[in-house]
Order: structure tokens, then sequence, then C-alpha cells
């Protein structure tokens, strides 16, 4: 009976504490391979000068420890099936061509063309591939990318495999592992308790009069049935009087009238935004969502508290889908005039997390800098996109220098658009509810999606 292949199989943490269960399960069930697992802490150092650089970093000492003939990289919020390390190793022993096979763990790869990214969370290398180039970043690219290309460089294939299948955990279960997002580290309940950041937050909305009917009936119904009753600013385009009087008598919200000139509220509301928030206090607690597809199922305490903990920084999601999936990245980016600067939002954005403008956090003085960045790269760098509102800008803002934001779980802008058959599930009693049955706290029906699950009407 031969002997089974030996793989070393580097596992990515930000620290050492305990394994969620089920990555530990996960790495223990692998059949047709002997793992040798080194654990490797990837703990930011003074020279590092982004996350990213933390990473690159990291997985180089990976392969300083590594002997097999394969490396495996794992980060620790990734689950493996139990054949997938021996599919990506059979993968590899079938094609002397490829340096480099991946489980597909977000949903990047395509079955038309091959990955242009692939992510290195769970990857199998042939060792020999590794020892020519270290992993690196450059500004704009994750190390990912930049190892695909160094790797392509010399001659080698490296792509997702069909058929390994790996699962990325949700934001709320993940300890934050090392990816290339800049994912929000849990803290403590106890360093979260700032009663008066909770009570001096502010919620913006923008709207016309296409969704004064949606602002009122759901996002503030639902924003206060669900015990949030920060007062909330909204800047209402074109409404007639009667419908402006309305607005102005709801109780905790300050009504900011403008007239309508064509524009839609994504695109206007930089300005005003920017307006707003450039009169309040530099630290007070900032929110914004889409004003015609949200709704609320529970408390933004917590996310009022990170915003004091990252004061510099713009709180972000991720988009269900990136490159090559979301086919808004290839879209708003072509329509760009300046041909440099298309190419390059084109690169940023099909190397990042695609960041979904409907939401943002932030302290006053974040979210003032970005507006009024934001107001200039539409006006000159994003010039001639499609994108109808502030899409491009924001990707474009935060992906040019990562320090400026940090991913939030999705439970706060949960998209509900382009997400997979039984992902998302609406109760009998209306609850809108992930996969496993957890009540998300706030629903984001981009592209009208709440109305096509019969959310809303």
């Amino acid at each position: 009976m031969n002997s089974l292949p030996s793989i070393d199989l580097a596992l990515l943490t930000r620290d050492d504490g305990p394994l969620h269960d089920s990555v530990r399960d996960a790495i223990n069930s692998q059949v047709g391979v002997r793992l040798n697992v080194h654990r490797v802490v990837g703990q930011p150092l003074v020279g590092d000068a982004s996350r990213i650089a933390t990473i690159a970093r990291t997985r180089n000492e990976a392969v300083r420890r590594s002997r097999s003939e394969f490396l495996m990289f794992l980060d620790d919020d990734v689950v493996l099936a139990k054949d997938c390390v021996s599919r990506l190793h059979h993968g590899l022993i079938a094609r002397s061509n490829y340096g480099a096979f991946a489980a597909d763990y977000l949903g990047e790869s395509s079955s038309h063309r091959h990955s242009r990214h692939v992510a290195m969370g769970a990857t199998l290398f042939r060792r020999s591939a590794l020892l020519r180039d270290p992993f690196r970043w450059e500004p704009g690219k994750c190390e990912c990318l930049c190892r695909c290309e160094d790797i392509r460089r010399r001659g080698v294939r490296i792509d997702y495999l069909s058929g390994a299948r790996a699962w990325h955990l949700s934001a709320r279960q993940s300890r934050g592992c090392c990816e290339t997002g800049n994912l929000l580290p849990v803290k403590s309940s106890s360093a979260l308790d700032d009663p008066e950041a909770i009570k001096n937050a502010k919620v913006l909305v923008a709207f016309n009069r296409r969704d004064i009917h949606r602002f009122q009936n759901v996002f503030l119904r639902t924003l206060r049935a669900a015990g949030n009753n920060q007062e909330v600013i909204a800047v209402g385009y074109g409404l007639y009087p009667t419908e402006m009087d309305r607005i102005q008598r709801l109780p905790n919200v300050r009504f900011i009238r403008r007239r309508y000139n064509g524009q839609l509220p994504p695109v206007r509301r930089l300005v005003d935004f920017r307006d707003i928030v450039s009169e309040l206090p530099a630290e007070t607690p900032v929110a914004y969502w889409d004003a015609g597809d949200v709704l609320f199922q529970g408390r933004l305490d917590s996310l009022w508290q990170h915003t004091q903990q990252y004061p510099d920084k713009i709180l972000a999601v991720r988009e269900p889908r990136g490159f090559p999936t979301n086919n808004a990245i290839r879209g708003w980016t072509r329509t760009i005039e300046n041909p440099t600067m298309r190419r390059r939002a084109f690169e940023l954005f099909a190397s990042n997390p695609f960041l979904n403008s409907g939401f943002g956090a932030g302290t006053a003085r974040t979210l003032s800098r970005y507006f009024g960045e934001a107001i200039l790269l539409r006006d000159n760098a994003l010039r001639g996109t499609t994108d109808w509102g502030d899409q491009t800008a924001l990707n474009l803002y935060c992906h040019s220098d990562p320090t400026r934001w940090i991913e939030v779980p999705e439970d706060w802008n949960y998209c509900v658009h382009d997400r997979q058959r039984g992902e998302v599930r609406v109760m009998p009693d209306g609850r809108v509810v992930n996969r496993s049955g957890h009540l998300i706290p706030v629903v984001h029906g981009n592209a009208r999606s709440l109305t096509q699950f019969a959310i809303i009407r």
C-alpha cells in the first residue's frame, strides 16, 4: 500500500487564539493526504505599511518553514471540504504546467475563463513555484494578485480548480483571518460600552419624490421599531410642499430641502452630506444608507461604537460578488474617459473587495474627508463613468489607500441581490434571515431585490 502524500499546511491567523471549531474539524478530516500543520501568526510589525504588507510577510515566513514538495495556504476563516486538499494535489500531479490550484471559497471563479485574481486563503502550491519569488504587494494590489502575476510571468499557471470546495465563514463567525480585505477585528463588549456615542450618533439619508414613501414607511419605520432613536438628517430633492411638511413633522428628523436638478440622490448626496458632517463635532458617529430599499431589524449600537474605535477609517461592506462575476466592475470602469485612470480603476476594483456604496459609516471628520475627495473624483478622475451614484468613487477612494477603510460584517448592509439560492430567507412573520437562520440587522435590497423577494411592495 502506497503511503499518503505529505503536504505542509500553513494556517495563517491574526493571533494564537483558539480556532473556530469548523475550521479545526475540517483540517483534521482531510482524506487522501498527510498534513503537516504549521500555524503562522500574522501580527503587524512597526515596519509594515498596511495589513496587506503584514499578510505578505507572513506568507513568506510560511514558505521558509515548509519542507514538503507541496505547501497549502489556509486562512483561519476558511472551511475545507474533506477531500479539498486531495483534489488540489491530484490536480497539480495531473497538470505539470500548473504551479498552484485553489479552492474558490469566495465565489470568484468563472467557468468561461481563467481567473486573473486567485485568492490565497485555500491554495495549494508546488513549493518550487514559491521559491522563485517572494510574496509581495503594491499600492492597489493585494499579495494574491501580485503572486498570480509573478507566477504567470515565469510561464507557470495558477487558477481555481473546479470540484475543490471550501467555504468562507460569515463575518459574524470569522475571527478576522489573514485575507485581502481589512476585516474589522472583533473587540470585547466592555471596550464597546460608550452610551454617549450611541446617543449622539446621526443617520444620514437622501431621497427624491420616488422614494419618499419608502423612506417614511420602510426605512424610518423599521429603524425606530428596531430601537434606534438617533437623529435622522434627511435631505429631500424636489419634494412637494405637502410632502416636505409631512417629513418635517416626524419626530427626531431634521429635514433639509433641496431643489430638483436632474441628478440622482447617490450623486448629489456627496455634496450635501459633506456640508452636513462638516458642521458636526469631529468625533460624532455617523452612518448613511440608501433610502429606498433598506430595512432595519436590529440595533445599531455596536456600529456606532466601532466608529469610535476606528475614528480615522471608513467602515464599509463588500458586495456579495466581486470580479469577475460582478459585471458592474467592468461596465462602470470601461466608460471612464481618461485611459490611464480607466485602467487603474479596473485593476483596483478587480483585485479588491468591491464595496457597496449604499452604506458607509465613520466619524464626522472621516466622512467629511471622504465626501470632499469623492466629489473631486467624480468630477475629474472618474469623469464619464456610467455609475449612477457614488459606487466607483467609494471604491477608488478606499482602494487607492487601504489605510482609509476597514471592513465590517455584512450584517450592517446585507445586500440581497446577487445571492445564491437559500442564502437569504423571508420567514412567515416577515423577518429576513440568512442561511443559518440569523436575523440580519440591516437588509439592503440593492437592485430592487426587496420587491423581488416580496419583502416590501
